[in-house]
């Protein structure tokens, strides 16, 4: 469960899953504060962190020398699609066909699930 808690100033939320709590915000130039992460940002970090933490996972339990694994997210929108671009830069000796098997892998972190599958988003205001 998370929840976020916005109150007047625009458009700063507390965000919290009952253990930690951030700040989502808008960009100054969107009307907010720019206190932290705009939401689509947000989302861009949840599917970064994601597949950082499921390579680590995976390269560890193979024994690969990698000291460092960077993971960048983009959004494109091309013919009304949108596509999460992942750029992945490991730090240590991989094979052409190591590199190959990380590219599948990531697409199995659970946040890339989420996004890649269709899901209905239901609301209730209460």
């Amino acid at each position: 469960m998370v929840k976020a808690t916005i109150n007047k100033e625009h458009y700063a939320c507390s965000v919290t899953n009952g253990s930690h709590e951030i700040v989502v915000d808008e960009p100054i130039e969107l009307g907010g504060t720019h206190k932290g992460f705009a939401p689509k940002g947000l989302l861009m970090a949840s599917l970064a962190s994601c597949v950082a933490i499921t390579l680590r996972m995976y390269i560890d339990r193979k024994g690969w020398e990698v000291d460092k694994i960077d993971v960048e997210v983009n959004i494109s929108v091309e013919n009304a699609e949108t596509i999460f671009l992942e750029e992945i830069t490991c730090t240590g000796q991989l094979t052409d066909e190591q590199k190959l098997r990380l590219e599948d892998i990531a697409s199995k972190c659970p946040v890339s699930k989420i996004l890649a599958a269709g899901h209905d988003i239901r609301s209730k205001v209460l």
